[in-house]
């Protein structure tokens, strides 16, 4: 195990050595190239067809439990297709395969939230491994304005959240920073999406079935266990010369309580007693605000969030994370991303005085990651990540895992 930790902080040492030299922006966006100009010729159809493989190490080296080391990784296969060649240009057919492989270092520790976001769903076990978790049609009302309706995978949307998204792809490892756990929101989820840019606000409005669609179709039993509403504005904040963006969400559920304790996007192998009250709620205060912009698509900054929930039958009753990151400091590397930041999530007090009376105390699982993710060209990175982790087991020691991440744009 030493080997391993110090052939990883060797690692670690040399990505974050690596020549600084500027991308060429001649270089090619895909491993595969335009293949012979295919490629050029069916987006100019509206059909656009991009895959991906990101193999990773992670290492639990310290906390309660026996070490281990596991090797994972995802293939995927997005297809979107615009009907402006059959005369429907409003209209976007979205499609993503995925392909999880290798075993996953799952609760080791006893940390509740997923270390590795980009494997923990569709799964890591056999026959939980594909999903096809996209399928869904976008109609464009205008330029700044649509409606998203079908199977929808929501940790992909929240990959394009400024400083902590990337599908723990490109930014972030941790779900609680990648796609922050609310208790009422799955990963995969089955209903209608509308985004709607006014004046002042902008806002984001939401209905779905509360009920989970990885490895279903969402067409099974639509709503048969309630409904979930959304309403999110958003709006633009300028401190200095920098615009930031700053948004309220507030989710009301009508599911029972009776199947909550999978915490809603993640299943958890801690034992968690259940709850039969009715209804739910989630509520959040977001933002992410420059500190450096280097052009319109790069800049690094600040970004957090707080929320709140009914604590029952929800089983997250507080979370709070807070951190700093975005496009790279290193001069000529504005392509590279990195990041630190710091996350507190709080069960409901109902489960903490159940888990006491069981003789398992709990306490609040408070977790620091950073990584930095080097881009060597447009179609291959390769990263480093830390996490530290207090893990929701009271007694347990300090959790710490280490991981490699390279990443091929095919």
């Amino acid at each position: 195990m030493k080997s391993k930790i110090l052939l990883l902080l060797l690692a670690c040492f040399v990505v974050a050595n690596l020549k600084t030299y500027a991308q060429s922006k001649s270089d090619r966006k895909y491993l595969t190239g335009n293949w012979g100009g295919v490629r050029n010729n069916l987006e100019s159809k509206g059909l656009y067809i991009n895959s991906r493989l990101t193999v990773l190490n992670q290492n639990f080296v310290a906390g309660t439990g026996d070490k281990e080391s596991v090797f994972n990784g995802k293939a995927q296969l997005d297809v979107k297709f615009n009907g402006k060649s059959i005369g429907l240009s409003s209209w976007t057919l979205v499609s993503k395969a995925e392909y999880n492989f290798g075993n996953d270092v799952g609760f080791a520790g006893d940390v509740l939230l997923p270390k590795n976001t980009s494997i923990a769903f569709p799964g890591n076990k056999p026959g939980e491994r594909f999903d096809i978790s996209s399928l869904y049609f976008v109609y464009d009302f205008n330029k700044s304005s649509q409606l998203l309706f079908g199977k929808i995978n929501v940790v992909d949307l929240g990959a394009s959240a400024k400083y902590s998204g990337g599908a723990g792809l490109d930014a972030f490892w941790n779900m609680g920073f990648a796609a922050p756990i609310s208790g009422i929101m799955p990963a995969y989820l089955f209903g209608a999406i509308a985004n709607i840019t006014g004046k002042k606000l902008n806002w984001t409005m939401m209905v779905y079935d509360p009920v989970s669609t990885v490895h279903k179709t969402g067409l099974e039993a639509p709503f048969a266990e309630g409904v979930v509403l959304l309403v999110a504005p958003s709006w633009p904040v300028k401190i200095g010369n920098s615009l930031g963006s700053h948004s309220l969400q507030l989710t009301f559920s009508t599911q029972d309580g009776d199947n909550l304790y999978n915490l809603g996007d993640i299943n958890s192998d801690i034992h968690i007693p259940l709850s039969d009250k009715k209804y739910r709620y989630f509520a959040s205060y977001s933002f992410d605000q420059p500190i450096r912009v280097f052009n319109d698509k790069s800049s690094w900054g600040v970004f957090g969030q707080i929320a709140v929930s009914d604590g029952n039958p929800n089983p997250v009753d507080f979370s709070f994370l807070l951190g700093i990151g975005g496009n790279s400091f290193i001069k000529n590397r504005t392509q590279d991303k990195w990041g630190l930041a710091l996350y507190n999530y709080s069960l409901s007090k109902i489960i903490d005085d159940k888990a006491e009376a069981l003789g398992t105390p709990l306490r609040n699982e408070l977790g620091l990651e950073t990584f930095y993710q080097y881009w060597a060209t447009q179609w291959f990175s390769i990263g480093a990540d830390v996490q530290v982790i207090n893990p929701i087991i009271k007694n347990n020691d300090t959790a710490v895992f280490l991981g490699l991440r390279s990443s091929f744009k095919l």
